[in-house]
């Protein structure tokens, strides 16, 4: 039987803004990828589902910063719009006032 291995960092491609990957060696001997502030969370606090991404909270750009206490879990949706807003330069939306 073959242990799980893990082979990275690697720079990942275009499509993926060029964030580091990892490449996964399962027990059954087949090969996936993920992302490495995922696998760096995972390791610490175990496996997340997969509607789940991994956030930096304080987004460096390409440097990132990659410490666990940097990273958080969010749905992917709510990440994509977090990170449309970051790029938009806006702030996250006012929340609505409640009237009389």
């Amino acid at each position: 039987m073959i242990t799980p291995k893990v082979f990275g960092p690697y720079k990942g491609s275009k499509q993926n803004g060029g964030r580091p990957i990892m490449v996964v060696r399962k027990k059954d001997g087949s090969t996936t990828s993920t992302n490495k502030a995922r696998n760096d969370y995972e390791k610490v606090n175990g496996k997340l589902p997969r509607s789940k991404d991994v956030d930096h909270k304080n987004n460096k750009g390409r440097k990132g910063d990659e410490r666990s206490s940097n990273l958080g879990v969010l749905t992917h949706s709510a990440n994509v719009a977090k990170e449309n807003r970051r790029r938009a330069g806006k702030k996250s939306p006012p929340k609505p006032r409640k009237r009389p």
